[in-house]
């Protein structure tokens, strides 16, 4: 029996074949790489092409459907089917090796902040031979982000709501400005009283879109973190940098 199951695979990590080891049934995962990994509208520009190439040893077929890419106000991401977005072909064959181009425009016009979209590339199951024993089919699903850029861009950010507590650090972080930004990780690093750092450890982030909030938590070691009196805390992202200082007492400390 084959079962099939999607795969969510941000495009900065298109290395696309996943391999599940220790597992009784055999997996299928197809491999395919997409060029670029984000598409940008700036002025003046209102079309581009999107480049796949089939590195699978079977030929894919792989439909096209676009999005508007929202964020709640939990920093989650909010799709809507749109046709802001125009592209062709909606669905295509690509054999083993083989590259198609994609060709993608918008009449979008630009304006005070970017707008924000997503092209997702989802693999269409193949008609299989019948399979002996139980198998997995890995179906990939690939949102390649589109951005029609501002006018003139504005970037700031700022956080809020920087609080130590029982061993973990919560914090927001703000996107003050009109287009996105990726928040590449956010690092504590824990400083005694003589400026030494005692310990360090950081967290992951992802895009903020502009005018959204999204609140991230870090956790504290056990072991060293009554050893500090300083939280230094550095936000990194693609567009700029970040910085807080809080003073700890070993309450917020794990117990």
């Amino acid at each position: 029996m084959l079962k099939y199951i999607y795969k969510f695979i941000p495009p900065l990590l298109m290395a696309c074949s996943i391999f599940f080891a220790l597992m009784p049934q055999k997996t299928v995962a197809a491999d395919f790489t997409i060029a670029p990994v984000r598409i940008f509208f700036d002025i003046g520009t209102t079309t581009t092409i999107l480049t796949v190439t089939n590195k699978s040893e079977n030929a894919l077929t792989l439909q096209l459907k676009a999005f508007t890419w929202q964020q709640d106000e939990e920093g989650k991401d909010v799709y809507s089917a749109t046709e802001d977005i125009i592209f062709f072909p909606k669905i295509f064959k690509i054999e083993k090796n083989e590259e198609k181009l994609v060709r993608l425009g918008t009449k979008i016009p630009h304006g005070s902040h970017e707008k924000t979209y997503r092209l997702f590339l989802e693999e269409v199951p193949e008609p299989q031979q019948k399979a002996k024993g139980a198998a997995v089919k890995i179906l990939m699903r690939v949102g390649v982000p589109i951005f029609i850029q501002p006018l003139q861009e504005e970037v700031k950010g700022s956080t809020a709501t920087v609080v130590a507590q029982k061993g973990t650090l919560s914090l927001t972080v703000k996107n003050e400005g009109n287009s996105h930004f990726i928040i590449r990780n956010i690092t504590a690093n824990g400083l005694n009283s003589g400026g030494n750092e005692v310990f360090t450890t950081e967290t992951g982030g992802g895009y903020l879109h502009a005018g959204n909030a999204k609140s991230f938590m870090v956790e504290l070691p056990a072991d060293s973190c009554q050893q500090a009196k300083t939280l230094d805390i550095s936000i990194a992202t693609d567009k700029l940098s970040m910085h807080e200082k809080i003073e700890i007492s070993k309450e917020m400390c794990p117990f």
